[in-house]
Protein backbone atom coordinates (compact mmCIF):
# COMPACT_ATOMS: atom_id res chain seq x y z
CA UNK A 1 0.00 0.00 0.00
CA UNK A 2 2.98 2.64 1.10
CA UNK A 3 4.86 1.55 -2.43
CA UNK A 4 1.20 2.08 -4.06
CA UNK A 5 0.94 5.87 -2.85
CA UNK A 6 4.63 6.89 -3.81
CA UNK A 7 4.72 5.20 -6.97
CA UNK A 8 1.45 7.93 -7.46
CA UNK A 9 3.68 10.62 -5.98
CA UNK A 10 6.09 9.78 -7.89
CA UNK A 11 4.25 9.38 -11.81
CA UNK A 12 2.63 12.58 -10.76
CA UNK A 13 5.31 14.60 -10.05
CA UNK A 14 6.51 13.10 -13.28
CA UNK A 15 3.78 14.46 -15.18
CA UNK A 16 4.16 17.82 -13.81
CA UNK A 17 7.70 18.28 -14.79
CA UNK A 18 7.15 17.31 -18.26
CA UNK A 19 4.54 19.67 -18.47
CA UNK A 20 6.41 22.02 -17.11
CA UNK A 21 9.36 21.60 -19.62
CA UNK A 22 7.08 21.24 -22.68
CA UNK A 23 4.80 24.27 -21.42
CA UNK A 24 8.00 26.53 -21.32
CA UNK A 25 9.71 25.99 -24.85
CA UNK A 26 12.53 24.57 -22.95
CA UNK A 27 14.72 22.31 -25.82
CA UNK A 28 12.38 23.58 -28.16
CA UNK A 29 15.01 25.91 -29.69
CA UNK A 30 14.04 29.91 -29.17
CA UNK A 31 10.75 31.64 -28.97
CA UNK A 32 9.03 33.07 -31.94
CA UNK A 33 8.19 36.36 -31.74
CA UNK A 34 4.60 37.46 -30.22
CA UNK A 35 4.48 40.75 -32.28
CA UNK A 36 6.25 42.36 -35.23
CA UNK A 37 8.25 45.41 -35.16
CA UNK A 38 6.54 48.40 -34.93
CA UNK A 39 7.10 50.81 -38.08
CA UNK A 40 7.75 54.54 -38.18
CA UNK A 41 8.66 56.71 -41.12
CA UNK A 42 11.70 59.39 -39.43
CA UNK A 43 12.95 62.11 -42.03
CA UNK A 44 16.02 63.76 -40.96
CA UNK A 45 17.80 66.14 -42.27
CA UNK A 46 20.86 65.44 -44.51
CA UNK A 47 23.05 68.79 -43.36
CA UNK A 48 24.98 67.35 -40.46
CA UNK A 49 22.16 68.16 -37.46
CA UNK A 50 20.67 64.55 -37.18
CA UNK A 51 23.80 63.07 -36.34
CA UNK A 52 22.23 61.12 -33.67
CA UNK A 53 19.63 59.99 -36.08
CA UNK A 54 22.25 58.73 -38.42
CA UNK A 55 24.29 56.84 -35.76
CA UNK A 56 20.92 55.21 -34.53
CA UNK A 57 20.23 53.81 -38.16
CA UNK A 58 23.65 52.85 -38.96
CA UNK A 59 23.92 51.11 -35.35
CA UNK A 60 21.35 49.43 -35.60
CA UNK A 61 19.50 51.16 -32.25
CA UNK A 62 16.34 50.90 -33.75
CA UNK A 63 15.96 47.85 -34.36
CA UNK A 64 16.78 46.59 -30.66
CA UNK A 65 14.31 48.63 -29.37
CA UNK A 66 11.56 46.87 -31.38
CA UNK A 67 11.05 49.29 -34.27
CA UNK A 68 11.26 48.73 -37.97
CA UNK A 69 12.17 51.98 -38.53
CA UNK A 70 12.48 53.63 -42.07
CA UNK A 71 14.88 56.45 -42.98
CA UNK A 72 13.60 59.36 -44.97
CA UNK A 73 16.41 61.83 -46.03
CA UNK A 74 15.57 65.14 -46.12
CA UNK A 75 18.25 68.36 -47.49
CA UNK A 76 17.24 70.19 -44.47
CA UNK A 77 14.51 70.59 -41.11
CA UNK A 78 12.31 72.71 -42.55
CA UNK A 79 11.26 70.15 -45.52
CA UNK A 80 11.61 67.41 -43.07
CA UNK A 81 8.95 68.95 -40.45
CA UNK A 82 6.79 69.81 -43.69
CA UNK A 83 6.83 65.63 -44.48
CA UNK A 84 5.51 65.06 -40.72
CA UNK A 85 2.79 67.73 -41.04
CA UNK A 86 1.79 66.37 -44.89
CA UNK A 87 1.47 62.77 -43.07
CA UNK A 88 4.80 61.32 -45.05
CA UNK A 89 6.60 60.65 -42.39
CA UNK A 90 6.07 59.99 -38.56
CA UNK A 91 8.72 61.72 -37.09
CA UNK A 92 10.97 64.38 -38.02
CA UNK A 93 14.42 66.32 -37.19
CA UNK A 94 14.32 70.47 -37.47
CA UNK A 95 16.12 73.41 -36.28
CA UNK A 96 13.87 75.65 -33.75
CA UNK A 97 12.65 78.55 -36.24
CA UNK A 98 10.36 76.30 -38.38
CA UNK A 99 8.62 74.65 -35.50
CA UNK A 100 8.22 78.28 -34.60
CA UNK A 101 6.23 78.77 -37.20
CA UNK A 102 4.24 75.51 -37.66
CA UNK A 103 2.97 76.40 -33.97
CA UNK A 104 2.60 80.37 -34.63
CA UNK A 105 0.35 78.74 -37.76
CA UNK A 106 -2.19 76.56 -35.85
CA UNK A 107 0.19 73.73 -36.83
CA UNK A 108 -0.46 70.11 -34.19
CA UNK A 109 3.01 69.21 -33.81
CA UNK A 110 4.99 68.62 -30.49
CA UNK A 111 8.71 68.24 -29.87
CA UNK A 112 10.01 65.03 -28.48
CA UNK A 113 13.61 66.26 -27.19
CA UNK A 114 16.59 68.31 -28.27
CA UNK A 115 18.66 66.20 -30.15
CA UNK A 116 21.43 68.42 -31.01
CA UNK A 117 22.99 72.40 -30.14
CA UNK A 118 25.64 74.34 -31.82
CA UNK A 119 26.34 78.68 -31.63
CA UNK A 120 28.28 78.56 -34.73
CA UNK A 121 26.38 76.01 -37.65
CA UNK A 122 24.90 79.37 -38.94
CA UNK A 123 26.65 82.41 -40.34
CA UNK A 124 26.49 85.18 -42.98
CA UNK A 125 28.74 85.04 -45.45
CA UNK A 126 29.60 88.02 -47.25
CA UNK A 127 31.52 89.16 -50.67
CA UNK A 128 34.42 91.56 -50.00
CA UNK A 129 34.57 92.86 -53.23
CA UNK A 130 31.06 94.31 -52.48
CA UNK A 131 32.38 96.23 -50.27
CA UNK A 132 31.29 94.38 -46.62
CA UNK A 133 34.47 93.98 -44.20
CA UNK A 134 32.42 94.14 -41.06
CA UNK A 135 28.79 92.88 -39.87
CA UNK A 136 27.93 96.60 -40.43
CA UNK A 137 28.98 97.46 -43.82
CA UNK A 138 25.97 95.04 -44.47
CA UNK A 139 23.19 97.73 -44.30
CA UNK A 140 22.04 98.53 -47.54
CA UNK A 141 23.00 95.26 -49.12
CA UNK A 142 20.82 92.58 -50.84
CA UNK A 143 20.85 89.32 -48.49
CA UNK A 144 19.51 85.73 -49.24
CA UNK A 145 18.00 83.60 -46.81
CA UNK A 146 16.24 80.87 -46.40
CA UNK A 147 12.74 82.22 -45.28
CA UNK A 148 11.18 80.95 -41.57
CA UNK A 149 14.69 78.84 -41.17
CA UNK A 150 17.63 79.31 -38.70
CA UNK A 151 18.89 80.85 -41.52
CA UNK A 152 16.32 83.78 -41.42
CA UNK A 153 16.55 84.17 -37.88
CA UNK A 154 20.52 84.15 -37.69
CA UNK A 155 20.13 86.96 -40.08
CA UNK A 156 17.58 89.20 -38.05
CA UNK A 157 20.04 88.80 -34.71
CA UNK A 158 23.53 90.20 -36.60
CA UNK A 159 21.62 92.91 -38.44
CA UNK A 160 20.09 93.56 -34.86
CA UNK A 161 23.32 93.51 -32.69
CA UNK A 162 24.88 96.16 -35.19
CA UNK A 163 22.26 98.15 -35.39
CA UNK A 164 20.73 97.54 -38.43
CA UNK A 165 16.87 96.87 -39.14
CA UNK A 166 15.57 94.53 -41.40
CA UNK A 167 14.34 97.40 -43.60
CA UNK A 168 17.86 98.61 -44.09
CA UNK A 169 18.48 95.52 -46.01
CA UNK A 170 16.95 93.96 -49.33
CA UNK A 171 16.22 90.05 -48.10
CA UNK A 172 15.70 87.97 -51.40
CA UNK A 173 14.28 84.19 -50.48
CA UNK A 174 16.61 81.51 -51.43
CA UNK A 175 16.55 77.88 -51.60
CA UNK A 176 19.91 76.91 -49.67
CA UNK A 177 20.77 75.21 -52.66
CA UNK A 178 20.62 78.56 -54.50
CA UNK A 179 22.62 80.11 -52.81
CA UNK A 180 25.79 79.15 -53.90
CA UNK A 181 25.45 80.63 -57.52
CA UNK A 182 22.94 83.43 -55.91
CA UNK A 183 26.24 85.00 -54.05
CA UNK A 184 28.99 84.10 -56.61
CA UNK A 185 26.98 85.58 -59.85
CA UNK A 186 26.40 88.66 -57.43
CA UNK A 187 22.50 88.49 -57.49
CA UNK A 188 22.84 89.24 -53.22
CA UNK A 189 25.99 90.84 -51.52
CA UNK A 190 25.59 87.92 -48.92
CA UNK A 191 23.91 85.03 -47.63
CA UNK A 192 22.55 83.60 -44.33
CA UNK A 193 23.22 79.57 -44.17
CA UNK A 194 24.10 76.31 -42.42
CA UNK A 195 26.81 73.89 -42.56
CA UNK A 196 27.50 72.15 -44.81
CA UNK A 197 26.70 74.91 -47.08
CA UNK A 198 28.57 77.18 -44.96
CA UNK A 199 32.07 75.70 -45.48
CA UNK A 200 31.82 75.09 -48.86
CA UNK A 201 30.94 78.96 -49.35
CA UNK A 202 33.58 79.56 -47.45
CA UNK A 203 36.10 77.68 -49.13
CA UNK A 204 34.96 78.59 -52.07
CA UNK A 205 35.56 82.60 -51.87
CA UNK A 206 38.36 82.31 -49.89
CA UNK A 207 39.97 85.44 -49.09
CA UNK A 208 37.31 87.33 -51.02
CA UNK A 209 35.04 85.90 -48.64
CA UNK A 210 33.72 87.29 -45.30
CA UNK A 211 32.12 85.43 -42.49
CA UNK A 212 29.97 87.05 -39.59
CA UNK A 213 28.97 84.24 -36.78
CA UNK A 214 26.42 85.22 -34.15
CA UNK A 215 27.73 82.47 -31.75
CA UNK A 216 26.86 84.96 -28.90
CA UNK A 217 23.76 85.87 -29.55
CA UNK A 218 22.50 82.77 -30.76
CA UNK A 219 22.37 79.14 -30.21
CA UNK A 220 20.48 76.97 -32.61
CA UNK A 221 18.73 74.17 -31.19
CA UNK A 222 18.26 71.03 -32.96
CA UNK A 223 14.87 68.49 -32.40
CA UNK A 224 12.76 65.28 -33.05
CA UNK A 225 9.65 66.36 -33.60
CA UNK A 226 6.26 64.49 -34.23
CA UNK A 227 2.48 65.17 -35.09
CA UNK A 228 0.81 65.47 -31.51
CA UNK A 229 -1.75 62.95 -32.75
CA UNK A 230 1.10 60.29 -33.47
CA UNK A 231 2.43 60.85 -30.34
CA UNK A 232 -0.76 60.18 -28.10
CA UNK A 233 -1.76 57.15 -30.15
CA UNK A 234 1.85 56.04 -29.82
CA UNK A 235 3.91 56.54 -26.75
CA UNK A 236 5.41 53.37 -26.68
CA UNK A 237 6.96 53.84 -30.00
CA UNK A 238 8.08 57.48 -28.42
CA UNK A 239 10.07 55.82 -25.69
CA UNK A 240 11.62 53.47 -28.16
CA UNK A 241 12.79 56.00 -30.32
CA UNK A 242 14.44 58.37 -27.62
CA UNK A 243 16.01 55.38 -26.10
CA UNK A 244 17.36 54.13 -29.39
CA UNK A 245 18.77 58.09 -29.77
CA UNK A 246 20.08 57.87 -26.23
CA UNK A 247 22.28 55.01 -27.55
CA UNK A 248 23.31 56.60 -30.32
CA UNK A 249 24.55 59.79 -27.72
CA UNK A 250 26.44 57.22 -25.56
CA UNK A 251 27.94 56.09 -29.04
CA UNK A 252 29.39 59.28 -30.13
CA UNK A 253 30.88 60.23 -26.71
CA UNK A 254 32.77 57.17 -26.59
CA UNK A 255 33.92 56.62 -29.65
CA UNK A 256 34.05 59.85 -32.03
CA UNK A 257 36.22 59.32 -34.93
CA UNK A 258 34.30 56.09 -35.38
CA UNK A 259 31.01 58.33 -35.51
CA UNK A 260 32.21 60.83 -37.86
CA UNK A 261 32.80 57.54 -40.05
CA UNK A 262 29.27 56.31 -39.99
CA UNK A 263 27.84 60.02 -40.31
CA UNK A 264 29.38 60.90 -43.26
CA UNK A 265 28.93 57.81 -45.20
CA UNK A 266 25.25 58.01 -44.24
CA UNK A 267 24.77 61.24 -45.65
CA UNK A 268 27.04 60.86 -48.22
CA UNK A 269 29.60 63.74 -47.63
CA UNK A 270 33.02 64.21 -47.45
CA UNK A 271 34.57 62.55 -44.24
CA UNK A 272 37.00 65.67 -44.57
CA UNK A 273 34.07 68.26 -44.63
CA UNK A 274 32.59 66.72 -41.87
CA UNK A 275 35.56 66.33 -39.47
CA UNK A 276 36.05 70.46 -40.08
CA UNK A 277 32.62 71.25 -38.66
CA UNK A 278 31.86 67.87 -36.06
CA UNK A 279 33.57 70.06 -32.94
CA UNK A 280 30.74 72.71 -33.55
CA UNK A 281 28.05 70.47 -32.10
CA UNK A 282 26.77 68.83 -28.89
CA UNK A 283 24.81 65.67 -28.88
CA UNK A 284 22.60 65.63 -26.57
CA UNK A 285 19.13 64.06 -25.56
CA UNK A 286 17.46 66.66 -23.37
CA UNK A 287 14.84 68.97 -22.88
CA UNK A 288 15.55 71.91 -21.04
CA UNK A 289 14.32 75.37 -19.96
CA UNK A 290 16.95 76.93 -22.57
CA UNK A 291 14.39 75.28 -25.35
CA UNK A 292 11.21 77.38 -24.06
CA UNK A 293 13.22 80.96 -24.13
CA UNK A 294 14.67 79.94 -27.31
CA UNK A 295 11.07 79.36 -28.71
CA UNK A 296 9.81 82.62 -27.21
CA UNK A 297 12.59 84.83 -28.51
CA UNK A 298 11.89 83.82 -32.00
CA UNK A 299 8.38 84.10 -31.70
CA UNK A 300 8.73 87.59 -30.16
CA UNK A 301 10.43 88.67 -33.51
CA UNK A 302 8.06 86.81 -36.24
CA UNK A 303 5.18 88.62 -34.19
CA UNK A 304 7.18 92.13 -34.43
CA UNK A 305 7.88 91.65 -38.25
CA UNK A 306 4.48 90.18 -38.75
CA UNK A 307 5.70 86.71 -40.66
CA UNK A 308 2.47 85.61 -39.06
CA UNK A 309 -0.91 86.69 -38.24
CA UNK A 310 -1.48 85.13 -34.99
CA UNK A 311 -0.22 88.11 -32.12
CA UNK A 312 -0.94 86.02 -28.69
CA UNK A 313 2.51 83.85 -27.02
CA UNK A 314 1.39 80.39 -27.31
CA UNK A 315 2.30 78.19 -24.26
CA UNK A 316 5.21 75.90 -25.55
CA UNK A 317 4.85 73.24 -22.75
CA UNK A 318 1.54 72.46 -25.07
CA UNK A 319 3.76 71.52 -27.71
CA UNK A 320 6.80 69.89 -25.93
CA UNK A 321 6.21 65.98 -24.78
CA UNK A 322 8.00 65.85 -21.47
CA UNK A 323 6.38 62.54 -20.77
CA UNK A 324 8.43 60.25 -23.15
CA UNK A 325 11.62 61.35 -22.12
CA UNK A 326 11.04 61.75 -18.40
CA UNK A 327 10.18 58.12 -18.42
CA UNK A 328 13.20 57.06 -20.47
CA UNK A 329 15.85 59.49 -18.88
CA UNK A 330 14.44 61.59 -16.22
CA UNK A 331 17.76 63.55 -15.98
CA UNK A 332 17.74 64.19 -19.04
CA UNK A 333 14.60 66.75 -18.43
CA UNK A 334 15.04 70.21 -17.03
CA UNK A 335 12.01 72.14 -17.95
CA UNK A 336 9.77 73.82 -15.23
CA UNK A 337 6.18 73.00 -15.46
Amino acid sequence: MIHSRKHARFTALSLAVIVLIFGSGVGCGPKEQTSSPEKVTIAYTTAANAVLTCIAFAKGYFSEEGLDATPQPQAFGQRALNAVMEGKADLGTVADTPIVFAVMNGKKITILAVIQTSNKNEAIVARADRGIASPSDLKGKTIGIRSGTASDFLAHTILIAHGIDRNDVEIVDLQPEEMATALSTGRVDAVSIWNPILIRLQQGLGDRGRTFYGDRLYTSTFCIAAAQDFVDKNPEVIKKVLRALIKAEAFVRQHPEASRRLVAEFIQIDPSLLDEIWGLYQYKVTLNQALLVDLEDQTRWAMKYRFIERTAMPNYLDFIHIDGLQAVDPEAVRIFR
